[in-house]
């Protein structure tokens, strides 16, 4: 019995994108603020961050990507039971940092952007950790 070659190509496309939506993990979260992440401002709302190796993708409530940033992997913490998010916040203006997956050994650490650097040498910042929320 021969199999159609079509029939072979959709078998090897579904054995890769079922267990790579699996292992997708990342860090669902309601952030209760606005925060800037690559040069752009995002509205409060719930957001999922997923680490990748050298980046981290960004999704809104409605799983559409919003932002793909670089980031670096960083070690030295855990991440918690459903992650966390931290952001460097200077008055008003809050940047997104780090992201702590449940499902990944080390976080991922974005680079810090010039207009950040700059309020951190006029003001001292604070940091926000958001908990992350189980997926339903």
């Amino acid at each position: 019995m021969k199999i159609p070659t079509f029939t072979i190509a959709v078998l090897a496309v579904a054995m890769t994108v079922i267990p790579t939506y699996a292992q997708r993990g990342g860090v669902q979260a309601q952030i209760p603020f606005s925060f800037v992440v690559a040069g752009k401002t995002f509205a409060a709302g719930k957001y999922t961050m997923i680490a990748a190796s050298h980046q981290l993708k960004i999704e809104d409530e409605n799983g559409r990507v919003v932002a793909l940033s670089l980031a670096n992997e960083v070690s030295g913490r855990s991440a918690g039971p459903n992650g966390e998010i931290i952001f460097h916040c200077y008055g008003y203006r809050c940047f997104l940092a780090e992201v702590w997956s449940p499902t990944e050994e080390n976080g991922r650490q974005l680079p810090t952007p010039r207009m950040e650097a700059n309020l951190q040498k006029e003001q001292g910042g604070t940091y926000f950790a958001v908990l992350g929320v189980k997926p339903r």
